[in-house]
């Protein structure tokens, strides 16, 4: 059972139809686990390939920002901020094994209205190992980081952190994260796959109380039955365990039960069909809270020659009661783009309906690169509110010529309430624009500017304009 027996790594099947969300996440779907990866580069599932390989960086800017910290109203002076990011990545896979270290960390000189800093800053750490044989595999994943919420990027932090409302003032957040991942008979008629995670969000310096520390402790079994080539079933427990320290000092406990099946119905069309039941029990200073129910989905997908078309119709429930999904997707595949489109309507116990979908479409000409992507999703936050996740984003790279090129970028995020939770309406918006140029084979020089937005229906607006130089460099090599 202990995955020690070299085999050609291989990935496992992945459902056509996603199963139903777990309570408390995104009703357009719940995202995989990210594979581990240096800040700044591009992930995969399984990094370089061959051997022991080193990759290093550095990266130097210089930020000039008339608001940094997006103060509502009148700004309280400029900023002027002096990083230099190290990285680096240590990465080892054979056939048998995988390991990935990489990590970060920024020596930081800025002045900042009413505070300087001067220091090592935001240090990252990531770790990925996997043992792989040809009926088994183990994967432990484990995050580490220190950082200055100040300094985050609001388009780059995880959707829990979007749904609290796109809170980004001051303090910092210290977020250990470590998982587990235990597959056995992957080309058997029965496997087990046993799925052990904990996450934590501590901060410091903080004064919101829409801001406080959580604790996520996650277990999950699943029995997977191969009856034949066409049909594969499934049976799965789940407990989740969640802390807060709020102002309620929220203690909740989910159980989850669930079966399902997938079938191949025919060469293009396939089945997926789950139904379980779930109990949240939710304990207070006001007392204990319970919510149990039927959950489940159903899902066809349908391939195309040029690509796939799906429908799914899912219900989930959590601590604010259930929540019913219907949503129709179509991925097409063309000479030079591709598009991705989800389109679908959700509605809750708490709140009102609403209308969601995603749209990723990416178009390659021979000097330009055009992407369009969208993701519109409802889902319940920390604070129990039900939040309605609007996330655009608009890119365009063109290259000048063999040395130079310029990208100009559009970002737009905005929060709400689905209706009756309290949360306010916010919005933020970064418009940028840079020109790149590779100095040499190694060092590449950006500069550009960069507009930022921010509305609150309980705050005035804030706005801020921002220059910035950068100079950088990657190198990799094998000892």
């Amino acid at each position: 059972m202990w995955p020690t027996l070299a085999a050609p790594q291989q990935g496992g099947a992945v459902p056509a139809v996603p199963p139903t969300t777990p309570s408390g996440t995104s009703a357009i779907g719940a995202a995989a686990s990210l594979p581990v990866v240096a800040p700044g580069q591009q992930s995969t599932s399984t990094g370089p390939t061959g051997g022991l390989q080193i990759d290093m960086g550095i990266k130097t800017s210089a930020k000039r920002d008339s608001n940094f910290s997006l103060t509502p109203g009148t700004s309280k002076g400029a900023t002027y901020i002096s990083d230099t990011t190290l990285t680096f990545g240590l990465s080892s896979i054979t056939s048998a094994y995988t390991l990935q270290i990489n990590g970060s960390a920024i020596m930081r000189i800025a002045d900042i209205p009413g505070r300087s800093i001067r220091g090592i800053e935001d240090p990252i750490l990531n770790a990925l190992f996997i043992a792989d044989s040809a009926n088994s595999r183990l994967t432990l994943r484990a995050r580490l980081r220190y950082v200055d919420r100040e300094f985050l990027n609001p388009f780059q932090v995880e959707a829990e952190d979007l749904q609290s409302g796109l809170i980004t003032n001051g303090g910092t957040l210290r977020d250990p994260t470590y998982s587990l991942k235990y597959e056995v008979g992957l080309n058997a008629p029965i496997g087990f796959v046993l799925d052990l995670s904990r996450s934590e969000k501590n901060y410091s310096g903080v004064t919101n109380p829409r801001i406080f520390n959580t604790n996520t402790e996650a277990a999950k079994g699943t029995v997977l039955l191969r009856y034949d080539a066409l049909t594969a079933g499934r049976m799965s427990f789940g407990q989740t365990h969640y802390t807060a320290d709020d102002l309620l000092q929220t203690d909740r406990t989910t159980r989850d039960y669930s079966i399902g099946v997938t079938r191949d119905l025919s060469q293009t069309l396939q089945l997926d069909a789950q139904i379980g039941y779930t109990d949240v029990r939710t304990d207070t200073l006001l007392g204990t809270a319970k919510r149990s129910g039927l959950t489940g989905s159903v899902g066809l997908v349908k391939t195309l020659q040029n690509g796939t078309l799906s429908g799914t119709l899912g219900s989930t429930r959590n601590q604010n009661g259930q929540r019913t999904t219907l949503s129709f997707s179509r991925s097409l595949q063309l000479k030079n783009a591709n598009i991705t489109a989800t389109i679908g309507t959700t509605s809750a116990s708490t709140g009102g309906s609403s209308i969601i979908g995603a749209v990723s479409y990416t178009y390659l000409l021979p000097s330009d690169t055009f992407t369009v992507s969208l993701n519109r999703s409802a889902s319940t936050n920390n604070s129990n509110q039900e939040i309605l996740n609007t996330q655009l984003s608009l890119g365009w790279a063109h290259v000048i010529n063999t040395v130079s090129s310029v990208n100009v970028g559009l970002d737009v995020a905005r929060t709400e309430d689905t209706g009756g939770t309290g949360a306010p309406t916010i919005q933020m918006t970064d418009l940028s624009l840079a020109y790149n140029r590779d100095l040499t084979s190694d060092w590449t020089l950006s500069s550009g500017v960069s507009y930022r937005t921010k509305t609150d229906t309980t705050k005035l607006d804030a706005h801020s304009t921002q220059l910035f130089v950068t100079l950088g460099r990657n190198f990799s090599f094998r000892p």
